[in-house]
């Protein structure tokens, strides 16, 4: 099992406001992306500031996974299909694909993205983890439904530290918890080291 040490996270419910503060943060709101690749957007920025990262970099695995994906574009662009060719804009904010683009743009990367469906963000992890090398792996678990969701770490390589033990994906919130590897069985945890 791969060892994570956690530069960066954002983890929790997605605020209100996050449109507004998603829009302030790149100086307007992001054209041509429908809702969940801003959710990614959102996420994955605010991730990255807690990394204290202003870039990702290139060496470094992005995976985005979801249990639905953009669900509300997908039927948009079916419903516009039933009159006629859907719009070009809606049909690509229906693939899931269009949010590495978007992401590697805002985070001026360039590297090896994927996407990834999975009900469970400890299996997304497992799987993420033996592609990641040196640079790390940025993390993403982003779904639209009320009230929306979009979870993020940012991992490096750990060599050394605390044991981890058995935990749970949600144990990740608490910011003590700057340990974390995953496998088949789940995901596994450990505090800062002291």
């Amino acid at each position: 099992m791969r060892r994570w040490q956690i530069t960066g996270r954002h983890l929790g419910r997605v605020p209100e406001d996050w449109r507004a503060r998603l829009a302030s943060r790149l100086g307007s709101r992001p054209r041509r992306v429908g809702t969940w690749v801003e959710l990614a957007l959102f996420g994955a920025l605010a991730c990255m500031d807690d990394a204290g990262e202003a870039t990702l970099d290139e060496a470094a695995l992005l995976t985005v996974s979801s249990v639905h994906g953009p669900d509300a574009a997908l039927r948009q662009a079916l419903a516009e299909a039933r009159e006629g060719p859907p719009l070009p804009i809606g049909f690509l904010n229906s693939q899931p694909g269009q949010v590495l683009p978007a992401l590697a743009r805002h985070l001026r990367w360039r590297g090896d993205g994927r996407c990834l469906t999975s009900r469970d963000p400890a299996t997304a992890l497992w799987l993420a983890s033996p592609r990641a090398g040196a640079g790390g792996l940025l993390a993403g678990w982003v779904d639209e439904d009320a009230p929306g969701r979009s979870d993020w770490l940012r991992l490096v390589p750990a060599a050394n530290g605390p044991a981890l033990r058995r935990g749970h994906f949600d144990d990740l919130r608490d910011p003590s918890m700057t340990c974390v590897g995953a496998d088949a069985d789940g995901v596994w945890i450990a505090p800062q080291d002291d």
